[in-house]
């Protein structure tokens, strides 16, 4: 396996995180309801970042992906949007594995 780009323990105070790919692209984790997920740090809406501020990328709840411009929501699973002006169109997933030590590497990699 190549390089971790984060480890499960980094998800489990702060569920969501973003994180650095090797070829620069900028991508986020989130941890919901134990199940990781990764996907491109762009929403399908204007192109911009979707987390906030703060560096969050779930909504208040902690069981949504949102969009820190202009409030999108995304399914974890699968990065659909199902609310806002994005509605039925899709985050850019990244295919990510986890090894035995709890460390997140890109799939294949």
């Amino acid at each position: 396996m190549g390089r971790a780009i984060a480890h499960l323990g980094q998800l489990e105070a702060a569920p969501s995180r973003g994180v650095v790919l090797p070829d620069g692209r900028s991508a986020f984790l989130v941890r919901v309801h134990g199940r990781v997920s990764a996907f491109i740090n762009r929403c399908p809406h204007q192109r911009v970042p979707l987390n906030r501020p703060e560096g969050s990328f779930l909504e208040a709840g902690g069981e949504l992906i949102q969009c820190g411009m202009h409030g999108a929501l995304f399914l974890p699973e699968s990065g659909e949007c199902v609310f806002g002006p994005c509605q039925g169109r899709f985050l850019e997933p990244v295919a990510i594995s986890i090894d035995t030590e709890g460390n997140i590497h890109l799939a294949g990699e």
